[in-house]
């Protein structure tokens, strides 16, 4: 098992409480009530029960690359209604005919689940291009930029 996530969440305290010992360096909240990352590199450790887990440093953003597959196995009783929708390209929101929306009419699939299914799908479209996921971080980091120097300029 391995804990990803942010910096400063709480993974390693996590597990220092999961191994019922201090073993991993862990900081204080800073006056934010954030974490301080302190984690720099990756330990394998064997929890009392015998199993295994992974402490990792923060990430600073995790992506899906070509992703459809998983997807559909993780959603597969959204990918069996969609076969019964009327229409080939149904976006499962309002077209007539939407196997999907008539499953959620009936109690028979969450909004919520229907939600992260299009949230993945959408996510996943985006990532399939990467040049243009590269551009658009780039293009989100340099309008920071701006910002930053704006502020520095004013203050």
């Amino acid at each position: 098992m391995a804990f990803l996530g942010s910096s400063g969440v709480g993974k390693s305290t996590l597990i220092n409480r999961l191994l019922g010992d201090n073993k991993i360096k862990t900081q204080g909240l800073r006056n934010d009530d954030k974490g301080r990352h302190t984690t720099t590199g990756r330990e394998l450790m064997e929890l009392p029960n015998k199993a295994f887990v992974i402490d990792t440093p923060g990430m600073r953003e995790l992506g899906m690359w070509d992703s459809e597959e998983g997807i559909e196995v993780a959603f597969p009783e959204i990918e069996e209604l969609k076969a019964g929708c009327r229409f080939s390209d149904c976006s499962h929101t309002n077209e007539p005919g939407c196997a999907i929306r008539r499953a959620i009419r009936n109690g028979e699939l969450s909004e919520d689940r229907l939600a992260s299914y299009l949230r993945l799908k959408r996510e996943n479209e985006y990532m399939a291009n990467g040049s243009s996921y590269l551009q658009a971080k780039k293009l989100k980091f340099k309008e920071i930029s701006k910002i930053n120097k704006h502020s520095k300029m004013k203050g």
